[in-house]
């Protein structure tokens, strides 16, 4: 027995229209009592519900027969008008089905008046008290699992036999239907024509729900939406029993999101190997690069003059010359180029960026998906200085004009356009993408920053290109807004911070000395031999140049006490590379690791990065011309004089 039954005051009401059997249940009640129960009377249906309704009894004892009407029938009324407790009916009749019609109609226990003693009448009470309690512990457990199933993000749907008798809001929504009247009683042939891909529908079981083995594996097939669209899901028929009957439990899980992350991830690793293999090759086309663009520098500015040619060979051989130094300076802006793409995943903190230079550079990459669709219009405001870090902003500027250009139709070039402007703005400065494209409804603008939310085709877009822009803006410090309207186009705008200074860097090329040049003896570090030849035919007129492949032979020379008054040393290097090579010269003499300038062609690992933006010592970019490498050369003796 429940001690909570036992020990609780117990309220009850008795509807009899008899004071005889009043008074025989209220006697047995007062041997059974013991204070724990208190007994209410009442002589009609009327009066009886009116008691009731006022929800302060536990149990009710209801004579079968009242007046014209039976107890059942006034139990019924109770039913419908909300009460719920327990109901123990009383008769002064011998008739055994009673006791079954009094079961089906929801009374807890019938109870013949001529056998009516305190002991069976307090076990009645109790059972009828228990079972209740238990009843409603029932209704409140099943009540939270369909709040459960009711609000599960996952798609829930039940067959019994060929027959769809439930579907959960998730799955409603997730076929693109308002309501699950439109599904349920639906035959399971008709549901599958209409929201299973022909593709898929071969894979469903046929099993009915004897033959259905008990754990069946998740299967992944396609969906087809109210509106057409597919959709991929996971799913996972299970048979169970749903109302008594047995039935088939449909898990149908989307796989939307999973697929789109599984996308981010390989489009995060691919674009990590391509930055990767793009400083590799960027770093490997410089070497032969820098000496291309040194010699033909040499050959025009040392050689050429010394040389006796007619005058229309010199000429020809000038325009030979000053032809392959444009297409090196092209070659040295792909490199850039590659060099800015091979950044973009650095996690560095924002520095003074060029703003122009960065767009020029993403227009240079964008200039095919641009060329076919509109004219473009460049609409810059001087010399804008950002707050940002290169790679990053050229990746945000390079997915902004794709998107403009994407969001034009091919063919009508003349009559499209996309300007980028450049300004002043209260905040720093703007940097703007207009295009004349198809423009972007209310609806889909404000959702326009959602992870994975895209306007695009599938397969054309993932729905994160400007997530990801709007990350990177905001980790400089800045923002994005964005503006458009149907039909018109569409004004993308990265907002700023503005920078006074140049980049340490970037630090403006040397001016030429107008002094004579003191000669100095360089020594020139670079495990590629042409680059060292390079170097020593521009400077050997004016200075001793000695060249070595080897970083590990550099260091013995120099911690042997042999004196340089500059070295040019290559950053990166197979057996010892120059960050290795400084660090051991620092620590025998500071002083001439202060003498190093690094030579690179890109510092494309985290700890290249790292080290040159902590070493004071000065560096060259490769490929570099002679006249860059001259006045460097002469501005470093002269500062040492």
């Amino acid at each position: 027995m429940n001690p909570e039954v036992e020990q609780s005051l117990i309220r009850i009401l008795l509807v009899e229209d008899d004071e005889d059997d009043f008074v025989l249940t209220r006697d047995a009640l007062r041997t059974i009592s013991r204070g724990r129960m208190v007994l209410e009377w009442v002589d009609n249906g009327e009066q009886a519900l009116a008691e009731l309704m006022t929800g302060r009894h536990d149990v009710c004892l209801l004579d079968y027969r009242l007046g014209a009407n039976t107890g059942l029938e006034l139990l019924e009324r109770m039913r419908r008008q909300g009460w719920l407790g327990p109901v123990i009916l009383l008769t002064g009749m011998e008739d055994e089905t009673l006791d079954e019609q009094a079961l089906k109609a929801g009374a807890a226990d019938f109870l013949d008046k001529s056998q009516l003693s305190p002991t069976l009448l307090a076990r009645a009470i109790r059972y009828a008290l228990q079972h209740a309690r238990t009843l409603e512990e029932l209704r409140r457990s099943q009540a939270s699992f369909r709040e459960l199933i009711e609000r599960l993000p996952d798609g829930i749907g039940v067959t019994q036999g060929e027959k769809l008798v439930y579907a959960n809001p998730a799955l409603v929504t997730l076929i693109g239907l308002s309501s699950a009247d439109e599904l349920l009683g639906g035959s399971r042939a008709e549901l599958e024509g209409i929201f299973i891909h022909a593709e898929s529908r071969p894979l469903l079981p046929r099993d009915d729900q004897a033959g259905m083995p008990e754990k069946r594996p998740p299967m992944e097939i396609r969906m087809v939406r109210r509106d057409g669209t597919p959709i991929f899901v996971e799913l996972a028929p299970t048979p169970s029993v749903f109302d008594g009957q047995p039935c088939i439990v449909w898990l149908v899980r989307d796989l939307t999101e999973r697929r789109q992350m599984e996308a981010r991830l390989v489009r995060a690793d691919r674009m990590a190997s391509l930055g990767t293999l793009a400083a590799g090759i960027a770093h490997e086309i410089n070497n032969p690069l820098a000496f291309t663009v040194a010699n033909l520098s040499h050959l025009e500015t040392d050689v050429l003059p010394r040389l006796t040619l007619p005058a229309g060979e010199q000429d020809e051989m000038r325009k030979l010359v000053a032809d392959s130094q444009l297409g090196a300076t092209r070659v040295r802006d792909i490199v850039r180029q590659l060099k800015m793409f091979s950044r973009a995943e650095e996690h560095v903190r924002p520095e003074p960026v060029e703003v122009n230079r960065v767009l020029e550079s993403a227009i240079s990459m964008a200039s095919n998906e641009i060329k076919h669709r509109a004219r473009l219009v460049r609409d810059y405001t001087g010399q804008l200085m950002a707050e940002a870090h290169e790679g990053r902003l050229g990746q945000v500027l390079l997915n902004l004009l794709v998107n403009a250009a994407q969001a034009i139709p091919e063919g009508n070039v003349e009559g499209n356009e996309i300007r980028i402007l450049t300004r002043t703005h209260a905040e720093g400065l703007a940097i703007e993408v207009r295009d004349t494209g198809s423009g972007i409804s209310a609806e889909n603008l404000a959702r326009l920053f959602e992870p994975f939310f895209t306007t695009k085709p599938v397969g054309v877009g993932t729905g994160l290109g400007l997530p990801i822009c709007q990350d990177i803006v905001t980790s400089f410090g800045g923002r994005m807004e964005v503006e458009s309207e149907v039909g018109k186009g569409s004004t993308f705008r990265v907002i700023l911070r503005a920078a006074n200074t140049a980049r340490p860097s970037e630090a403006p090329q040397e001016a030429a000395v107008s002094a004579a040049p003191r000669r100095g003896r360089i020594l020139v570090v670079d495990d590629e031999p042409m680059i060292g030849m390079a170097i020593r035919r521009t400077l050997q007129r004016e200075h001793e140049v000695i060249t070595l492949t080897s970083a590990r032979e550099a260091q013995a020379r120099l911690i042997s006490g042999e004196r340089f008054d500059i070295i040019l040393c290559d950053l990166m290097m197979p057996e010892m590379s120059g960050m290795e090579l400084h660090q051991a010269v620092a620590n025998h003499s500071p002083g001439l690791a202060g003498k190093m300038v690094f030579l690179t062609g890109g510092a494309f690992t985290a700890n290249a990065h790292a080290f040159l933006n902590h070493v004071p010592n000065r560096r060259v970019e490769k490929p570099f011309s002679t006249q860059e490498l001259r006045g460097l050369v002469q501005s470093l003796l002269a500062s040492a004089s």
